[in-house]
């Protein structure tokens, strides 16, 4: 597999766990202000989703300009930040791709929970701070032989491109098809997770990471 390298001009350098979302957080920017800044156009077009990056990849970030409000002296005012919480979506499915629908669930992040139904896509949504790194999802299945409640570590960091190993572990990963550390290695582990994958998507099974099988995770994962 031909990996992919970092892109960009920019002065900003994306760490491993950054996305557009976190990086417009930090600088106080809403992540389209800086996605789509002609600057930042040849990066736009190579990742395609700026919750797609790649450590080392290099954004533009420009300063931030002042806005005034005319507002009546000796009174409060509540100013609030557009796109601050950001908008979380999950699925929940079996290796057949079916919801788990009308399953309730909790989702843990930052020590705060929320709770709701998945709806009849078996999806979930719910809004967290966009600095959030990482969450704990319980769903209680209620299904024969499967762990009730089923839980399992959700992360909310970017992704990587998925013609990279970082990228092909983090969606074997979330999938349930891998369980060992995210280390951009191609080990016997990430081989099998592979193998295993296509097998139940009826490709090859050769553990190699061909586009076909990329364009398929990726369908599946649904980023």
């Amino acid at each position: 597999m031909e990996e992919t390298t970092p892109l960009g001009d920019g002065d900003f350098v994306v760490a491993h766990g950054d996305s557009i979302v976190s990086i417009a957080a930090r600088h106080g920017h809403l992540p389209d202000t800086i996605w789509n800044d002609a600057a930042n156009q040849k990066l736009k077009d190579a990742r395609k989703n700026g919750e797609v990056l790649l450590p080392g990849d290099r954004l533009t970030v420009m300063p931030l300009r002042v806005k005034e409000e005319a507002r009546a002296a000796g009174a409060a005012y509540v100013f609030k930040r557009v796109g601050v919480p950001v908008k979380v979506t999950l699925f929940v499915q079996d290796e057949e791709g079916e919801a788990f629908a009308g399953k309730k669930y909790e989702l843990t992040v930052d020590g705060k929970q929320q709770e709701g139904t998945t709806d009849d896509a078996g999806k979930i949504e719910c809004f967290v701070d966009p600095l959030a790194r990482e969450g704990e999802l319980k769903v209680w299945l209620e299904e024969p032989g499967l762990p009730n409640p089923w839980i399992r570590q959700v992360q909310l960091s970017t992704l990587c491109p998925c013609d990279h190993p970082l990228g092909l572990q983090q969606r074997l990963a979330n999938l349930g098809y891998y369980l060992g550390e995210i280390d951009g290695e191609l080990g016997p582990a990430t081989v099998a997770a592979i193998a295993l994958f296509q097998t139940e998507q009826k490709l090859e099974s050769t553990g190699i990471a061909d586009q076909a099988t990329r364009d398929k995770l990726v369908e599946v994962h649904k980023v």
